[in-house]
């Protein structure tokens, strides 16, 4: 008679083991302390359920309890070049606004929850790479802006809190109620931002020469010469460099005639003669000096 069952000596079903695994996360604090192996360890919560422990993989970083939702990452705000504008004004300065959201949405929006602050003369927003996530919204009584600027700030509007900003400059229509000048006012903006054109440009400049003059110089056994006059020669810099120790040659640059290098038998000799006659070697009272330095490796 067969039997259905596989015989003790046939191998066909025989299964690996199955390794020992770790008991899964508990779902629940209370439920954890069952799990916890050994005594209770001294960490207790640090402001909740006293004498109530937590297990040694509830205190890896970003473990969370089944149930429990991760929490909500706040979008990065790219914070302005200058700081924000203090002097009160009727113009609204607006910022991290959803980029994707149509114009006329977004001004029918800005402008119904700016209207319950006061009577709004108008709201600019553009689809534009540069103004893209920014508006304007412009009142016509400064109260009711200032009031507006501190109880709207960070009110979330499509999912992303606002920033609000006075504006540095005041707007046309602003302009024309007051009784103004709107072509003077335009031509003095755009001399404002040339003049803020100018300045950046100049700190960018600055800021690409300053690691270069901050950047430590390494020992060498070559030395850079740079800025030398036009009609000097070769054997003046030699009777210069050569009455320091272990002078070897100097290398002119024939592409550029104001640049050379001079070499020594070992760093500290070059060091030395760099030491004694400085950073700057003035070759001729009426010239500028001439820049020494270690040659880049």
């Amino acid at each position: 008679m067969s039997s259905s069952h596989p015989r003790q000596d046939d191998h066909r079903y025989d299964r690996a083991p199955v390794p020992s695994l770790p008991p899964p996360p508990p779902q629940s604090f209370a439920h954890a302390q069952a799990f916890a192996p050994g005594p209770p360890p001294q960490h207790v919560l640090a402001g909740g359920q006293m004498g109530m422990h937590i297990p040694p993989y509830a205190r890896a970083p970003g473990y969370m309890p089944y149930g429990m939702p991760p929490p909500r990452k706040m979008p990065r705000i790219r914070h302005p070049n200058r700081p924000p504008c203090t002097v009160p004004s009727k113009t609204l300065y607006i910022r991290n606004l959803r980029e994707n959201t149509k114009i006329p949405v977004l001004v029918k929006a800005l402008k119904t929850l700016f209207e319950t602050y006061g009577e709004v003369a108008e709201v600019r927003a553009r689809h534009s790479i540069r103004m893209r996530g920014q508006a304007f919204v412009i009142f016509k009584n400064m109260d009711d802006a200032t009031k507006a600027h501190s109880e709207v700030q960070g009110f979330v509007l499509f999912d992303k809190p606002m920033f609000i900003e006075f504006s540095r400059i005041a707007s046309d229509v602003t302009v024309v109620s007051e009784g103004g000048d709107v072509d003077e006012h335009k031509n003095r903006r755009i001399a404002e931002k040339e003049e803020r054109e100018l300045e950046a440009q100049e700190k960018a400049a600055q800021a690409v020469s300053a690691p270069a003059a901050l950047e430590p110089e390494l020992p060498n056994k070559i030395l850079f010469l740079q800025g030398l006059p036009a009609d000097i020669k070769v054997s003046e810099i030699e009777t210069v460099f050569s009455v320091y120790p272990g002078f070897v040659e100097v290398r002119w640059v024939s592409v550029k005639p104001d640049v050379a290098f001079v070499e020594y038998g070992s760093d500290a000799q070059a060091g030395m003669a760099r030491s004694t006659l400085g950073l700057q070697w003035l070759v001729r009272e009426d010239q500028p000096p001439v820049s020494v330095s270690f040659a880049r490796r």
